[in-house]
């Protein structure tokens, strides 16, 4: 038997992470005001279904003592060992039709075959179809006195309101790193594994608050009744918490070879830059989150600035052809690399080389030579930098329908993603104000593509890059197409009222 079914729960006492739900429904018990519909709603993994089969036992246990089940009652030893037919799990997902549903409501009438109450467990019930809800519904309304429902789901937000009016709702949590790290200690004593520490932490972490995640990991990686640390950062391709602190302390030392080194190092030994990312924001969390508490400005600015390339980095991983380039970039960022002497790498290559090829505008027209003033290319100034140097850059950082229109072809070339880039390409600038940038869209069509989140935000670091300080982009439809499909339809109207005339 898997140790995942083996260490689950039995009695309220025994439910791990969730005290808020074990404490209200065995008080429900002791009470007897259980309710006969019950939601219990979380992440995967965190006991939702464990709590609903401790809710059946405790119904139904012949000899329950403080709201505990004795588990040792024949309804009781029959529900663990899964054969009580008076305790049914439908699984939603699998059926999720209406005539799955008819059939609950034709046989909810029939009494118990042997416990004192029936008891339904529907899992994943957001699945159900719009008809299978409301037949469901009829049945929540007024249940038999001896039918108890618990619906279990992962996205409570797809529940209709009809059905979750019905129902006493418990909301489960992720539960806390330490508390999996306690359950895997118990397992591994009673299972006599030799577990390291630091592995155990790397699981627990890994299965960001799910317990039969974590079960299941800690039973996978061990091998010969031992867990190794290094074998558990080699199968999940997660580098230790060393390899952190040492990129973070790169960074501080303004080490660029180094850091770049470690990253190379990182993915040529397999391990996953994306979750290391993740890792490695997590930890700069906690740092900035110090050095507020430490009422350290300097620190806590820099950090800041250190968050905003290694997210960036987080959310271009996705779509990176090179899956370490985001992060060497963040990486060269962060160490201020594109910086020598107070100007940038570029604006020094600028002033020794001759670019021959002019900028294009948004009509693949060639733009006039712009004056120096007016090529933003610096990157943005740390908020502690001296009232002097903010002045002299205040004019080359002013947005104006006339500099974004002149740049407009290097936005493009910013941006990476090709259904972003044809559908931004549509678009013609309509008006600035401020740092809100209103777009006009040929079409709806365009428009929500291109305001989705994900691509909104790459179109808005691509003007970022440019300019070198943040936007937000906003979109109309265009008029005249609205006017046109006006027209359209009150043409085709007209026509259709001369064609009935002659008809008749």
């Amino acid at each position: 038997m898997s140790f995942y079914r083996k260490y689950r729960p039995q009695t309220f006492s025994n439910l791990v992470g969730q005290p808020h739900v074990s404490q209200t429904i065995s008080n429900a018990l002791k009470l007897d005001r259980v309710s006969h519909a019950y939601l219990f709603t979380g992440p995967r993994g965190t006991g939702k279904t464990s709590t609903a089969r401790l809710l059946a036992k405790s119904i139904n246990c012949l000899n329950v003592k403080d709201a505990e089940p004795c588990n040792s009652c024949e309804i009781c030893q029959d529900i663990m060992d899964g054969r009580l037919i008076d305790i049914i799990e439908i699984d939603a997902a699998s059926n999720r039709g209406i005539d799955e549903m008819r059939d609950l409501r034709e046989k909810i009438n029939f009494s118990p075959t042997r416990a004192r109450s029936k008891v339904y467990i529907i899992d994943e019930v957001h699945m159900l179809t719009k008809e299978a809800f409301n037949a469901l519904l009829k049945t929540l309304e007024e249940p038999p006195a001896h039918v108890y429902f618990i619906l279990a789901t992962t996205e409570v937000q797809k529940i209709p309101e009809t059905i979750l009016s019905r129902c006493q709702r418990f909301d489960f949590k992720r539960i806390d790193e330490k508390v999996l790290i306690d359950r895997l200690k118990f397992i591994a004593a009673e299972e006599k594994i030799e577990a390291d520490e630091k592995a155990l932490e790397m699981i627990a972490h890994h299965a960001e608050g799910g317990l039969r995640d974590a079960i299941s990991l800690f039973e996978q990686l061990t091998i010969d009744g031992k867990l190794i640390y290094d074998h558990v950062c080699s199968v999940l391709g997660i580098s230790g918490f060393a390899s952190i602190e040492k990129l973070f302390g790169f960074l501080q030392t303004n080490e660029v070879k180094a850091a770049l080194d470690e990253v190379h190092e990182l993915y040529m030994d397999g391990f996953d830059l994306n979750h290391f990312t993740k890792r490695f924001l997590e930890f700069l969390r906690k740092k900035m989150l110090a050095a507020v508490n430490g009422n350290d400005g300097a620190e806590t600015a820099k950090i800041l600035s250190w968050i905003n390339h290694f997210q960036e980095a987080y959310d271009q991983s996705r779509y990176a052809t090179i899956p370490q380039l985001p992060l060497e970039v963040a990486i060269v960022k962060s160490t201020g690399t594109l910086e020598k002497d107070g100007q940038t790498v570029h604006e020094e290559m600028k002033e020794n080389v001759t670019d021959h090829r002019l900028p294009r505008d948004h009509k693949g027209l060639a733009a006039q030579p712009q004056p120096p003033q007016v090529q933003v290319e610096k990157p943005l100034q740390n908020e502690t930098a001296a009232p002097e140097t903010a002045q002299k850059k205040s004019p080359q950082t002013e947005l104006t329908s006339d500099t974004i229109q002149s740049h407009w072809g290097r936005v493009i070339e910013h941006i990476k993603n090709p259904a972003v880039k044809r559908s931004f390409q549509a678009t013609t600038l309509l008006k600035v104000s401020g740092h809100d940038l209103t777009l006009s869209f040929p079409s709806h069509f365009h428009m929500e593509k291109l305001m989705q989140p994900s691509f909104r935000v790459e179109v808005e670091e691509a003007f970022q890059q440019v300019f070198s300080q943040s936007v937000k982009i906003l979109g109309e439809v265009r008029k005249v197409a609205a006017e046109v499909n006006e027209a359209g339809k009150e043409l085709e109207d007209t026509m259709k009222d001369i064609f009935q005339g002659e008809m008749v």
